[in-house]
């Protein structure tokens, strides 16, 4: 049996779809587009940040506007670029670190969905990734993300769950660290290939920060917070909610 010990989205990336069939990407890509209209802002060009293996970045395009994705998993862009192609539609995408990237020129919109910014786990890294989206985008151009709250992170129960397919099972291990405030998932997850099964080990992590902190932030970065969301609604989110989404101005 062939094992390999991986940072997360490697291995991983081959079956995310599968194991993510139930993600309402369409729910969201439908949202994100009212909001638009909410604010009357018509963009053409928009970044998908942490685009993963596509799925938003697809629905967009499908829609007609020009989407560049940016992730820094390679292996996840592999999977996205060939379900572009499969679907016969269009997007550019580019490897790059959410904390370190600059897009020349600038696009129209940014949007980050799937709690991806809850990924950078220290304040330096979720201000470096904000001032990256606001060099990326024009003036007043909109940046709509989601995140999930330490309310939310904190309800996840410490739980073992076993996701399988005809060629793939992988073990999902959740725990909550009380004192660092982290959501961790541990995967144990085995691919089958030929007559033999590869093993993968990744750790995903996720931290909550509190919301007048990513406003903050925010501003700092050259953002206004026109709003702060509960998911999939316009009713003002609170540190007692679950996933919220920000629509920040870049200024």
């Amino acid at each position: 049996m062939a094992r390999s010990s991986t940072k997360p989205y490697v291995r991983f990336a081959e079956v995310y779809d599968r194991i993510m069939a139930d993600v309402p990407y369409s729910r969201w890509a439908d949202y994100i587009i009212t909001l638009w209209g909410e604010y009357n802002f018509k963009p053409k060009t928009v970044l998908d940040l942490a685009c993963g293996t596509g799925n938003l970045t697809a629905l967009l395009a499908s829609y007609g506007y020009q989407v560049t994705g940016l992730d820094a998993s390679p292996n996840m862009l592999t999977v996205a670029r060939a379900k572009m192609k499969a679907r016969g539609l269009y997007a550019d995408f580019i490897q790059k670190d959410m904390r370190h990237f600059q897009l020349d020129p600038p696009l129209d919109a940014a949007v980050c969905v799937f709690d991806s910014l809850n990924y950078l786990l220290e304040p330096e890294d979720v201000k470096a990734a904000y001032k990256s989206v606001a060099s990326s985008i024009e003036r007043g151009g909109l940046f709509i993300f989601d995140v999930n709250t330490q309310a939310r992170l904190a309800s996840i129960p410490d739980e073992i769950s076993l996701m399988e397919g005809d060629d793939y099972f992988v073990i999902w291990a959740d725990s909550y660290d009380t004192h660092k405030k982290w959501w961790t998932v541990r995967l144990t997850g085995f691919i089958k290939e030929d007559d033999t099964w590869a093993r993968f080990d990744e750790v995903h992590r996720e931290r909550a920060f509190p919301l007048d902190d990513h406003r903050k932030w925010l501003c700092e970065a050259g953002f206004k917070v026109l709003a702060v969301y509960e998911s999939c609604t316009f009713h003002p989110a609170t540190e007692s909610s679950s996933r919220v989404y920000f629509v920040a101005e870049r200024q």
